[in-house]
């Protein structure tokens, strides 16, 4: 028995060593190096550096920026004219598909601002462009809408007046501003040793908006008195709840006088070709004719000198009006019409009007007047001079009034209507009758109007 267990045992310990086999020894010899290529490719191909990453990186960077800045831009904006990357800097180019918004760079070229058209006839959108661009000269852009808001030119007095009453404590205008009101107070008197004076006024009769003159100084400014009619310049600003023109605001004179040089100085950014969006109203000394009065075409060509700024003349070409016959070098005169740039000459377009000097003020009225949108009116009191052209409404004994339209100025496609005109002397008042006219101005509908309240200051009557 014990000889089959130890027969039986030794056979099972065969079969396990032929079932696991036998395991060769390592080898101690190197395997032979070959130069030949592998007969089977690598199962991974060897990685290489994406040459736009950094441009890529750079370009969706810009759009995270900016994708959230506000795209209704009425005001001039800075943008970033580098973007940084890790330690690499990739520089931004802007471009705009509009005139009415250029980007400029700065000198340093880390910064770029867009200067927009404050005074753009409509609203306008367009496209903000901002491309970036690596070492190599790879570039990638980056696309932002934009709305750039019409205009609103602050011109009129009540707009002045309003925008100064929302500055904060402490806050001033960047820009000098001019208003012409009568002086209601004299806070502090005329001071031979500072040579100034500190004044109040009402402007259009906003009296419960007074501005305050701080300081003020100028020629005449020894004599002034309340009721005067001045007119003032300089920077406005909020001083402890005191809206003030600030300290240095400057006399400019007596009566209303208005910013000409201003009107001057933007005619000559004008680019060739382009004109003013709206008509306005000049004032100066002719200086030439190059064009004498033709009695066939009833027009004359002359430049003429604005507000002492002779390097830049203004001409008014085919010049027409009463009186334009007559004129001479030397001779005072007033134009209305659309300024432009000719070919490097900035003159008034062909259509100009010649105009009263003492009407200057009022057609520049009128001319905001014309700004007003449906229902809009002005904030205070106006008063006009004109011819009367039509009488819609006559005399009515039951209501005391009267409604007439008039124009200033000869200006027939800008007449203004004095609706319900009430006062002495209006119950006669006929077509070519010359009447002074205060009130609120407004634009009901297509009619730039005084409101109903306006009175009759003086008339003048026809021949």
């Amino acid at each position: 028995m014990k000889k089959i267990i130890a027969f039986l045992m030794a056979a099972v310990m065969c079969l396990s060593l032929a079932a696991c086999g036998e395991q060769p020894a390592p080898s101690t010899t190197e395997a032979p190096v070959t130069t030949e290529a592998p007969t089977a490719a690598p199962t991974q191909a060897p990685t290489t550096a994406d040459p736009l990453e950094g441009v890529t990186a750079a370009q969706k960077y810009l759009r995270a920026i900016y994708k959230d800045a506000p795209v209704k831009t009425a005001d001039d904006y800075v943008l970033s004219g580098v973007v940084r990357i890790g330690t690499d800097e990739y520089p931004v180019t802007w471009e705009t598909n509009t005139e009415d918004a250029v980007p400029t760079k700065a000198e340093d070229g880390k910064t770029w601002t867009v200067v927009v058209n404050k005074s753009a006839a409509a609203d306008t959108e367009y496209i903000l462009t901002g491309t970036v661009e690596d070492a190599a000269g790879n570039k990638l852009s980056v696309e932002f809408p934009h709305m750039l808001p019409k205009g609103v030119v602050i011109t009129r007095y009540d707009q002045i007046v309003n925008m100064a009453y929302g500055l904060e404590d402490g806050e001033a205008t960047k820009d000098a501003f001019r208003l012409c009101g009568v002086i209601s107070e004299i806070p502090t008197a005329w001071s031979d040793e500072y040579k100034n004076i500190t004044v109040n006024m009402i402007v259009d009769g906003l009296t419960e908006k007074p501005i305050q003159c701080y300081r003020l100084s100028g020629e005449g400014a020894d004599k002034l008195a309340v009721g005067d009619r001045i007119t003032v310049e300089g920077v406005i600003k909020n001083y402890k709840g005191t809206i003030e023109f600030d300290k240095g605001c400057q006399l400019i004179g007596m009566g209303e006088i208005l910013n000409l040089a201003k009107t001057v100085e933007e005619a000559y950014t004008l680019e060739d070709g382009q004109a003013q969006n709206a008509p306005t109203v000049l004032c100066g000394t002719i200086t030439e004719i190059p064009t004498a009065w033709s009695d066939e075409y009833k027009n004359i060509t002359v430049n003429m000198v604005v507000a002492g700024l002779d390097d830049k003349p203004i001409q008014c070409y085919r010049l027409s009006g009463e009186g334009a016959e007559k004129l001479a070098v030397g001779d005072e005169i007033a134009v209305f019409g659309t300024i432009k740039n000719y070919k490097g000459t900035i003159e008034f377009d062909k259509g100009c009007k010649l105009i009263p000097v003492e009407a200057l003020a009022d057609v520049k009225t009128v001319l905001d007047a014309y700004q007003l949108e449906d229902g809009e009116s002005f904030e205070g009191l106006k008063t006009l001079t004109g011819t009367i052209i039509n009488i819609p409404s006559a005399w009515s004994d039951e209501y005391q009034n009267i409604t007439v339209d008039f124009v200033v100025a000869g200006l027939e496609e800008y007449p203004m209507e004095a609706y319900r005109l009430s006062g002495e002397g209006a119950k006669d008042l006929a077509v070519g009758d010359t009447v002074t006219v205060t009130g609120t101005l407004t634009r009901y509908k297509d009619t730039r109007e005084f409101g109903k309240g306006c009175t009759l200051d003086a008339v003048v009557k026809g021949e």
